[in-house]
């Protein structure tokens, strides 16, 4: 995935437009109060600005990635923070942290049982006991019911002297025991373009909410977004905040 690799270091400048960063850090803060966290780590930190703001605030935590050009930029970019290249349905850590936080859709990149149920077990292992997990999923109902969306300019923005046009669509690709959606780019980068395509699962809250059962996690929120607005079964997102069980 060329977001990941060739335009690594733009990735934060692409994205922005669509984020809010403040209002996410804000949420993991506020969740990370209430549940006493002090050590952490970020599954898919990208070029690390989680990681960069949560440090900032007093927690420890470690950002992993699996792209080395995502881990590179990430470091080039908080020299002072820690960042690991590892694969988050296998990444092991040498001391248990008190929470693990997945986000933007990162989670959605396992497309397999078998990786899902990895990612489960790794992140158990990785946490304390009761240790809380942050997992934010892409909710497969709207995709389902739009099924296909064309290419359209979504973002365009000015990286120095780069001016970068970010076109996306998607397409449904299965509906079955599972959902996948191929989600397509162009990036039009002055007088260079850059195809672009991911594939992704996406699920249902029921569908989710088994995997975290039976992986030997509770819920104990469920969110629509990080201004922890009430999930709705055509919103974008899922946001859970998830307990380890003994």
């Amino acid at each position: 995935m060329k977001l990941y690799t060739e335009l690594a270091e733009y990735y934060f400048e692409i994205e922005k437009p669509g984020r809010k960063v403040d209002e996410e850090i804000n949420f993991i803060g506020e969740v990370f109060k209430r549940h006493k966290i002090y050590t952490a780590m970020d599954v898919g930190c990208g070029s690390g600005e989680h990681v960069k703001d949560l440090q900032a605030m007093g927690y420890k935590i470690l950002g992993i990635d699996s792209s080395s050009q995502m881990i590179e930029t990430a470091k080039k970019r908080f020299p002072h923070c820690k960042f690991e290249v590892g694969f988050m349905e296998e990444y092991k850590l040498k001391q248990a942290v008190d929470s693990v936080v997945c986000l933007f859709g990162t989670f959605n990149y396992l497309t397999s049982n078998e990786a899902i149920k990895d990612f489960f077990q790794v992140t158990y292992k990785n946490l304390k006991p009761a240790g809380i997990l942050i997992l934010d999923v892409w909710n497969s109902e709207p995709i389902k019911k739009i099924k296909r969306k064309p290419l359209g300019l979504v973002a365009n923005i000015r990286v120095g002297d780069m001016s970068i046009r970010r076109n996306r669509g998607f397409r449904l690709t299965r509906a079955d025991d599972l959902t996948m959606v191929e989600v397509n780019y162009v990036y039009n980068l002055d007088q260079r373009n850059i195809k672009d395509k991911h594939i992704m699962r996406v699920f249902q809250n029921t569908e989710i909410e088994r995997w975290i059962r039976e992986n030997k996690f509770e819920v104990l929120n469920q969110f629509g977004g990080y201004s922890g607005e009430k999930f709705r079964r055509f919103g974008g997102r899922i946001l859970y905040v998830l307990k380890k069980k003994s």
